[in-house]
C-alpha cells in the first residue's frame, strides 16, 4: 500500500483554547501511533492546517473523522499525492501554536501576512508546514 500525504485546512468551528490543543495533541498522538499515521497541525486566526502521512486506507479513515468532527468545519484538501518517504516520520502529531508563527514565514508562503491557508496553494501550504516544523523542533 502506497504512503499519502494529505494537507487540508479547515476553520474553527467552536472557540479554540491551549487546552483544546493540548487535548486534540494527546489523543492524536496515541491514535495515530496505532495507526501508523504521522503528521502536523498548524492553527491561527480561527483557522486549521494539517498535514498526515501514512498508508492510503489510514489517512482516507482520519480524515474522514476529521470531517466530521465538530470542531472543523469548511474542510478543503489541499494536497493529496503518493509520497516516497514521510517528511513528519518523527511526529505521529507534531503541533504548531500560532505564537510560533510570524507574520513573515506566513508572507513567505501566502500572498498576505494574516495566516489564512485557503489562499496558499498546496505546495505553499505544505512547505509552510514543513518550514514551521523545522523551526518547532529547534525551539
Amino acid at each position: 500500500m502506497p504512503l499519502i500525504r494529505l494537507v487540508y485546512a479547515s476553520q474553527f468551528a467552536l472557540p479554540f483554547n491551549a487546552e483544546d490543543a493540548a487535548n486534540i495533541v494527546e489523543v492524536s498522538m496515541v491514535n495515530n501511533r496505532k495507526h501508523d499515521v504521522t503528521g502536523v497541525l498548524c492553527y491561527s486566526n480561527y483557522y486549521y492546517l494539517q498535514c498526515l502521512e501514512g498508508g492510503r486506507d489510514e489517512v482516507n479513515a482520519l480524515y474522514q473523522k476529521i470531517v466530521s468532527d465538530k470542531r472543523h468545519t469548511r474542510p478543503v484538501i489541499l494536497m493529496y499525492t503518493e509520497i516516497l518517504h514521510r517528511a513528519f516520520d518523527d511526529w505521529y502529531m507534531g503541533h504548531i501554536p500560532s505564537i510560533n508563527i510570524s507574520g513573515g514565514i506566513i508572507l513567505k508562503y501566502s500572498k498576505e501576512r494574516q495566516f489564512n491557508p485557503y489562499t496558499m496553494t498546496p505546495e505553499s501550504a505544505y512547505q509552510f508546514l514543513l518550514e514551521l516544523s523545522q523551526i518547532n523542533a529547534v525551539l
